[in-house]
């Protein structure tokens, strides 16, 4: 009896393992396993990239900056693929430039030309964007430098005039101190641990990127209140209103940036370097708190700058401080502090490139740029910026220009094939975070020339 007992068992715990573990073995739990495999694959795609492993990028020249925004965003799938009808969709531009510096404010209006033309639209557009000065309207909000028709604040107030109040506008505002400020002088707005707090910056202690050399970065974020329908808009978790948040409607984050040189240590801004726009500065050196780290621009740059935090060393270079003298070749560690804010935090649901007039050599200087009349547009910011600066800067920089200061070549410091170069060490670090694609063999560009005669 005893032995029969046992077979009986023995019985039981086999069908019970089989019926157990074959769904375990359909979800491919061992590596290479089961059915459901490619699924598994595919969420170990890198941030931005089509289901495929490919980025697409489209890039549209030779057309008004409305047209060719427009046909960019028709490649990529066509504006509802990305904006629905009960939206809030918020445009982060460059206001801390202008002329070439500033995103072109006629492609803007294209695409919100777009968006308002969706059927039945009833959400809103929020032109937002940190600039890291104190000054609500300035620089690119109100420039007379314009790139484009209108600056910023100008832009809002053509759709405010023309009936649609809820075009608006929000200026971002650091939450920290910065006893000795070197990228702008906005400091002290709020820090805030959520919606419930009431507009100002969240500061996640939790959550950071560590560079190579061991140095922190902690990912910081906005919360901010639209002055047109009164939701607040947590840019991580979505909308919030009434001590709760929003479900159903969403929140969708559209990257508009322009395409420049940007000096020996970074090369070249483009998409990835806009999200700077988005994060606070003040939090990390050289902001007062937290101890021990570094904000996502300083994160790049050598220890050595940490004399400035010596108050007779400070006192002596407070009005001859230059950034670049500070630099090493590490602000690629800004790109992979950037990668995390995306992987983390927030990734933008398009990315746009407004290609109108590009700095060669300089992002305010007229005699250093040239007309380019290309929009491109992707998910990928990093395959975007790889793309830009490939066809669309390069081609356009004048081979022998050096930098005074330093007799690099910009045709070098703006080319995104070198690898030791600093534009693809920055790619390369915040691709490494798990974003977009930096093989060109990954990427697919599809290009559409407005007017062919244009170009021959």
């Amino acid at each position: 009896m005893n032995s029969a007992r046992r077979y009986f068992l023995k019985a039981i715990f086999l069908v019970w393992g089989v019926l157990t573990l074959t769904p375990w073995f359909r979800r491919g739990a061992w590596a290479g396993v089961g059915r459901s495999a490619p699924d598994a694959a595919q969420q170990r795609l890198p941030l931005g990239v089509e289901p495929d492993g490919r980025s697409l990028v489209t890039l549209v020249r030779n057309g008004s900056p409305e047209a060719n925004v427009q046909k960019a965003v028709e490649l990529m799938g066509g504006i509802q693929k990305f904006v629905g009808s009960d939206d809030i969709v918020v445009l982060k531009p460059n206001a801390q430039w202008w002329n070439q510096g500033m995103t072109n404010t006629d492609a803007m209006k294209g695409f919100i030309d777009m968006v308002l033309g969706i059927p039945d639209f009833s959400g809103e557009i929020i032109i937002a964007d940190n600039h890291q000065f104190a000054g609500d309207d300035s620089r690119g909000w109100n420039t007379t430098q314009r790139n484009g028709t209108y600056n910023y604040d100008e832009l809002v107030q053509y759709y405010q005039n023309n009936g649609h109040a809820n075009v608006s506008k929000y200026h971002w505002r650091v939450a920290g101190t910065a006893e000795i400020p070197l990228q702008g002088d906005a400091q002290g707005n709020k820090r805030v641990n959520g919606p419930g707090d009431g507009d100002g910056y969240v500061w996640m202690e939790d959550c950071c990127y560590i560079s190579p050399a061991g140095d922190k970065c902690l990912m910081t974020y906005p919360v901010f209140t639209s002055s047109y329908s009164g939701v607040t808009v947590d840019l991580k978790n979505g909308p919030w209103r009434n001590g709760e948040y929003l479900q159903g409607k969403k929140v969708k984050f559209i990257n508009f940036s322009a395409l420049n040189h940007h000096g020996r240590y970074c090369g070249v801004t483009a998409s990835v370097k806009n999200y700077m726009g988005v994060v606070d500065m003040t939090c990390g050196f050289p902001g007062d708190k937290p101890d021990g780290t570094y904000n996502v621009h300083h994160i790049g740059v050598s220890k050595k700058i940490g004399m400035l935090k010596n108050p007779l060393f400070s006192r002596m270079i407070k009005f001859k401080y230059k950034f670049e003298d500070f630099c090493t070749r590490n602000f690629h560690y800004t790109g992979g502090a950037l990668g995390v804010f995306m992987k983390e935090v927030r990734m933008a649901d398009l990315n746009i490139i407004t290609a109108e007039q590009v700095g060669w050599g300089h992002r305010t200087k007229p005699e250093k740029s040239f007309r380019a009349r290309t929009v491109l547009a992707s998910c990928d910011p990093v395959a975007l910026d790889y793309l830009a600066a490939r066809e669309v800067l390069l081609p356009g920089t004048p081979p022998d220009e050096r930098r005074p200061e330093s007799g690099l070549r910009y045709y070098d410091l703006n080319n995104p094939d070198i690898k030791d170069g600093p534009f693809h060490r920055f790619l390369a670090e915040t691709h490494r975070q798990g974003v977009g694609n930096l093989a060109p063999g990954k990427m697919k560009l599809v290009v559409y020339d407005l007017n062919p005669t244009a170009s021959s």
